[in-house]
């Protein structure tokens, strides 16, 4: 009798849930068995033994210990977790006897190894709106349309982009502006990543009737969480222009123009108190050859949350060209006020 009693127990204990749990545990002392699901931006998604999938904030979290295998950014192999130290993540990749650490407030992947294989990914993207129109002393009709779309999957990150807009005086023929851009970020290091990015678009307003851009290089990826994002990258590109030139010009002009340009790019955001965010992003390109070509475009601004996500938005735009096109000036600046929904 007591065999089969100590058989019982020892069934019951093979097949229980917590058999197998990892735990979590929290800077208050607390303890949950379970095991790990997911990670994004300022959550932890944790299976619960007894509570069901609980979302748990990065930054409460003290150690993580499950022995399941865990697809962890830039890493191709399967990692398994050591004690973590403080708020960084100790863990060993594949054969490898290296331990390495990361902070787990800026890690972006982290999940279980089976479930990485078979794929899985986020999104979020944005679409902001404004226009103005006036009939009376001054006839103006002005259009513009901006959509940004990012996904992740694993190590990679595709960013989907575009603006068009449109802008009449006086009854005159529209001048039309727009651009598309695509980019694709590979992440083979927790912050390191490989881009490679392609620009096409038009802007009759500064002389330009077609302009493309193809660049590459490396960037790093400070942080990307809901409170603040910051990334720099640098490489090269393959800039072509075609100018639109007034029919009235005397002498000889070039019609277009091709080179190769060094480039800088900074994205900023930041997550200020009341649902109010601040915004910086720019771009530098100097020209290699031997003229002094060198371009730059900044937009800097402010949204505002109105609505579950609807914001208000308030955008200075930049734009320098050191070598501008004949009748055009160097410089032009947009403020811009709109709406932007974004997801």
């Amino acid at each position: 009798m007591k065999n089969i009693a100590s058989l019982i127990s020892l069934m019951l204990i093979m097949f229980s849930p917590a058999a197998f749990a990892g735990v979590l545990e929290l800077l208050n002392g607390d303890r949950l068995e379970g095991e790990l699901v997911s990670i994004d931006d300022e959550y932890l998604l944790w299976k619960s033994t007894h509570f069901g999938e609980q979302r748990i904030k990065k930054n409460i979290i003290k150690n993580i210990q499950t022995d399941t295998a865990l697809k962890i950014n830039g890493n191709n192999t399967p990692c398994h977790l050591q004690p973590m130290d403080e708020e960084f993540l100790r863990y060993q990749c594949g054969d490898s006897p290296r331990i390495k650490r990361a902070s787990l407030l800026r890690i972006k992947t982290l999940m279980p190894y089976e479930e990485y294989k078979k794929g899985s990914f986020t999104h979020h993207g944005r679409i902001n709106l404004w226009g103005a129109y006036s009939r009376g002393n001054e006839v103006r009709d002005e259009w513009n349309a901006q959509s940004e779309f990012t996904l992740r999957r694993n190590d990679f990150r595709h960013v989907i982009g575009g603006e068009f807009s449109r802008a009449s005086w006086n009854y005159s023929r529209p001048q039309k502006r727009w651009n598309s851009r695509y980019s694709l970020d590979w992440f083979f290091g927790e912050h390191w990543f490989w881009y490679n990015s392609l620009l096409a678009g038009a802007d009759p307003q500064r002389g330009m009737r077609s302009y493309e851009r193809m660049g590459s290089g490396a960037g790093y990826q400070f942080f990307d969480n809901k409170a603040m994002a910051l990334s720099l990258k640098s490489g090269l590109a393959q800039h072509h222009e075609t100018y639109q030139l007034p029919v009235d010009l005397a002498g000889n002009y070039a019609s277009a123009d091709d080179f190769l340009a060094l480039g800088l790019a900074l994205d900023f955001r930041y997550q200020l108190p009341w649902g109010v965010g601040f915004f910086h992003n720019n771009e530098v390109l100097q020209s290699t050859e031997g003229d002094p070509n060198l371009q730059l475009k900044t937009s800097t601004g402010l949204s505002s949350m109105i609505l579950a996500r609807i914001y208000s938005e308030f955008k200075l735009d930049y734009w320098l060209d050191t070598d501008p096109q004949p009748t055009r000036q160097d410089k032009d600046t947009r403020m811009s006020l709109g709406l932007s929904y974004k997801w």
